[in-house]
């Protein structure tokens, strides 16, 4: 962008540069005309042709080159003022802008088009830049074709070229024509890459942006992973909590029952209040395990119970994605031990949400078997598989559930599946299940 900027200033500077060349052009040309008719005392001639009074010679020259250099400082002073004084800047190149056309007896307007590249990249509103535009390009068709009465008043500069022979003046206007025309040539020059500058830019935004979408994209999977992951320490934390405490308890009992046994032969009372000691602390423990084991558990679970849980989710994620999911439950009644029920709810809800997040799935079947004392869980999508399958925190997240409870995970692409062959991902989960009531004895 900043060789880009160079270069636009580069083409600035050249353009301030010709139209110094060409406003001196005018001049010389204009004042050596004028001293040549005054030295063979044509003076009489010429007014009579040209009708008017021209303009003083020493004039020209003085009016024109001096409201150029303070044009020159004026466009170079407006970008080191405040907001006010770079609008009366611009204001005040317009004006100066009229006065050199009118010092130059409207000869050239080409002094329009170097102002007008130059404001057409300095002001940024673009209602004022149009406005702008519009109001140098429209001095420079008037000065061009000398639209204005004022401008036809004046001597022509044709009339000065009559004073000189044919090839002569054939020399002249051939040079005015090359400086006007790459006056012209270089403000269009300026304008295309102006616009191409822009519009580049506004691409690289544009990339930018995307780039951002990107990593916000990403920033959000980062939070919900840093938070399966606070998950994960917090579960881990509690199980420790629950060993800790159900193995504390389970000591005081067999310390308890022991002393109770050697006791009961001989004092009996003294042996039962220790046996209400011990049923009294297994009491408090059960209720503590109970307590951590419910805190490890989704809200759904302790309300509804596993098989309306697994329906009001599936119902859910229907409506909030409107993705299709078929579900087929073969595996009888759905009563295990809170961590299994807990550990088939997660697998089925993160299975769900990584086929439409990642795999961009429309349709989800999610079948439950049971085989004796093993569970199966299958969940199979028509998304876009991935060319690469990694371990992600979803699937590992997974796999430490199913490692706790002795399960295994596979999980792939569907074409990879010999007995598949679709499109999308499928994820296979087996679980040996346990009594109910094991739950607290194991």
């Amino acid at each position: 962008m900043m060789a880009q900027d160079k270069e636009l200033s580069l083409i600035v500077k050249l353009m301030y540069l010709l139209n110094f060349l060409i406003i001196l052009y005018f001049c010389m040309v204009c004042l050596s005309t004028t001293y040549r008719i005054c030295r063979y005392f044509s003076a009489y001639d010429f007014l009579s042709s040209v009708g008017v009074m021209p303009m003083r010679p020493w004039r020209l020259p003085m009016y024109s080159i001096s409201l150029f250099a303070v044009l020159l400082y004026v466009s170079g002073v407006k970008r080191v003022l405040s907001s006010y004084g770079q609008i009366a800047c611009c204001v005040g190149e317009i004006v100066l802008v009229v006065g050199i056309m009118e010092s130059l007896n409207f000869y050239y307007s080409g002094i329009a088009l170097v102002v007008l590249a130059d404001l057409v990249y300095f002001i940024n509103n673009k209602k004022i830049r149009f406005l702008v535009m519009l109001l140098l390009i429209a001095l420079f068709v008037i000065g061009r074709y000398e639209i204005l009465p004022m401008a036809s008043s004046r001597v022509a500069f044709t009339s000065y070229l009559e004073y000189y022979t044919s090839s002569v003046r054939g020399i002249l206007m051939g040079v005015e024509s090359i400086l006007v025309s790459l006056n012209i040539l270089m403000f269009v020059y300026y304008m295309v890459r102006l616009f191409t500058s822009q519009k580049e830019e506004n691409e690289r935004i544009r990339s930018l942006y995307d780039q951002l979408k990107t990593a916000n994209q990403k920033l959000k999977e980062y939070t919900l992973q840093l938070e399966r992951m606070t998950e994960i320490k917090e579960r881990n934390r509690l199980a420790r909590e629950i060993h800790d405490t159900l193995g504390h308890t389970l000591t005081g009992i067999i310390v308890g029952g022991e002393a109770s046994l050697a006791l009961l032969g001989d004092r009996s009372l003294d042996a039962k209040k220790r046996i209400e000691a011990v049923v009294q602390l297994a009491r408090d423990g059960l209720d503590d395990v109970r307590a951590s084991i419910k805190a490890l558990r989704p809200d759904a679970l302790e309300k509804h119970g596993l098989e309306q849980a697994i329906k009001d989710l599936i119902a859910k994620y229907q409506k909030t994605t409107s993705v299709i999911i078929m579900y087929e439950q073969k595996a009888g009644k759905l009563e295990f031990a809170a961590d299994e029920e807990d550990t088939l709810y997660r697998i089925i809800q993160e299975c769900m949400t990584n086929a439409v997040r990642h795999g961009k799935a429309s349709f989800i079947h999610i079948c439950l078997t049971r085989n004796q004392n093993t569970l199966n869980i299958d969940i199979r999508d028509n998304g876009i598989g991935c060319s690469e399958v990694t371990e992600g925190f979803g699937l590992r997240h997974m796999q430490e559930r199913l490692d706790l409870l002795s399960g295994s995970l596979t999980y792939g692409n569907r074409s990879k599946d010999p007995e598949d062959r679709q499109m999308g991902f499928y994820v296979i989960a087996s679980l040996p299940v346990r009594k109910k009531e094991e739950e607290v004895t194991k």
